[in-house]
């Protein structure tokens, strides 16, 4: 991974780890509200790569209602090519959750699972923007995976081997 300043402008602003760190905080709150515990470290590594990814974020469904294998059946196509997605956005989500960590955007629970401390934020605006897009799929991904399943069949649905 490049040096902070030796990245295109585009790139940092895109992965830049406050954005990245607040998204994945987003899906980790939620979480935590509906399912009462942190999220598995694993997962975190999805979230990212569907949240940026606009042709991934934009096919997502409107609520949880929709059952995630249901929905993963009837949309194949976000599988292609997110293994690559994954891989290619794991040192932003690793820098992602480092900064998180720094500033106490996000914590580990005894168990090694993602938390997010109750802490007051500013308050965030984007308005109807893409941002505003990122934030808020980052929340139904957080919700969305509670009554998915563990760890192992939510990462087999979306056809990822460790």
């Amino acid at each position: 991974m490049l040096s902070w300043s030796e990245r295109p402008v585009e790139i940092a602003n895109l992965f830049n780890p406050a954005f990245c760190a607040l998204l994945l905080r987003q899906a980790i709150t939620e979480y935590e509200k509906k399912g009462g515990k942190g999220l598995d470290y694993p997962l975190v590594f999805l979230m990212l790569p569907l949240i940026l990814h606009k042709f991934s974020r934009e096919l997502l469904p409107a609520t949880t209602k929709t059952k995630l294998h249901t929905w993963l059946q009837d949309h194949q196509e976000v599988r292609v090519g997110l293994d690559q997605r994954i891989s290619s956005l794991a040192n932003y989500t690793k820098e992602a959750i480092i900064y998180g960590l720094q500033f106490k955007l996000l914590a580990f629970d005894e168990t090694g699972a993602l938390t997010a401390p109750k802490r007051r934020l500013p308050k965030f605006d984007a308005g109807d923007s893409e941002a505003a897009s990122c934030f808020d799929k980052a929340a139904m991904l957080g919700r969305w995976f509670v009554n998915a399943g563990n760890t192992a069949t939510l990462l087999s649905m979306w056809g990822i081997r460790l």
